[in-house]
This record gives structure tokens, C-alpha cells and sequence, in this order.
């Protein structure tokens, strides 16, 4: 795992063989800031595929924990990606999902809607009707007016999911 950082280009291929053939949960974390602190280049885009690919169960509860920290702030559009990427819904935590889809730009904001709308059901209305009121307090923002139709869209959406329960 130390190896992910590296800066012999050998060594973080050789790494992330090993995590392809032998990754478990321990890995997530690691490569998630291997892919934050990397520039942009084919290790890079392979680190991107990985993540956005996991089908371990518990990579989820990591991504949502990640999407929190503040040290991963400058990558939160990416971990968005990776969570809709890799087929997971967030349930019970949309409200987090839709504060940091309107805290994010442009891009942050597509990640969010897209991963809102792939959730075909709730089973916790109070966390919908949270991220409801944290997009329509994004919807009143005049800052927010470049990202409207993504906020929209989720809006739509949860409320739809909300009177589906009822």
C-alpha cells in the first residue's frame, strides 16, 4: 500500500496490481489518496477505474466517510463519481450526498444528481425530506444559478421517491 505514492512510476503500477488481485477494504483509503495527491496521467486514470469499479460492500460506508473529511474536499465531485460508479444508493445518508452536490460546482453537482437519481426507493424519509431542504436552500442561493437543473433534478427526484412512500 505504501508504494501507491511513490514517485517511481514502477513501483505504483506494481501497487495497484496487487490491490486489483488482492485488495480488500484496507486498500480503499489509501488509494483514494494516492488518486487525490496524483497528477493527471494513465496511473492516474487507472487509480480513477479502480475506485469507480469496487465491489466490496463496505467501500461505500469508506466513500460516504471520505465524502465528510475535509482533507478530501478538492476530490469530493470524484468520490460522488465513484459512489454512483460503483452501483451504490446511500441510503440514509442522501442528505450528505445532496449537501456536498450543492456545496461543489458544476461538476459536484452532476456527480450528486446522478447518484440521486439511480435510488429507486427510501426506507429513510426524514434523511430524503433533510436532502430536500438542503437543495432548496441551494435552489434560493443566486450563486447557485449555474447548477439549477442538477439541483432540480434531485429535487424532482426525492420528492417523487418521498410520495412514492406515502
Amino acid at each position: 500500500m505504501k508504494d501507491l505514492q511513490s514517485p517511481q512510476d514502477s513501483k505504483v503500477k506494481s501497487s495497484l496490481e496487487r490491490a486489483r488481485s488482492k485488495g480488500t477494504l484496507d486498500w480503499v483509503m489509501p488509494l483514494l489518496k494516492a488518486f487525490q495527491t496524483r497528477p493527471e496521467d494513465a496511473l492516474k486514470e487507472e487509480m480513477r477505474g479502480m475506485l469507480g469499479s469496487l465491489k466490496l460492500s463496505g467501500a461505500e460506508a469508506l466513500f460516504l466517510s471520505a465524502l465528510e473529511d475535509s482533507h478530501f474536499e478538492d476530490i469530493r465531485a470524484d468520490i460522488l463519481g465513484f459512489l454512483w460508479s460503483c452501483g451504490f444508493v446511500c441510503d440514509g445518508q442522501l442528505a450528505v450526498v445532496a449537501e456536498h452536490a450543492c456545496e461543489g460546482g458544476f461538476r459536484a453537482a452532476m456527480e450528486g444528481a446522478t447518484l440521486i437519481e439511480q435510488v429507486e426507493s427510501i426506507a429513510d424519509e426524514q434523511d430524503a425530506m433533510d436532502a430536500l431542504v438542503v437543495i432548496k436552500e441551494a435552489m434560493n442561493d443566486s450563486e447557485k444559478k449555474d447548477i439549477a437543473p442538477f439541483l432540480d433534478a434531485m429535487r424532482q427526484h426525492l420528492t417523487m421517491l418521498s410520495d412514492a412512500m406515502t
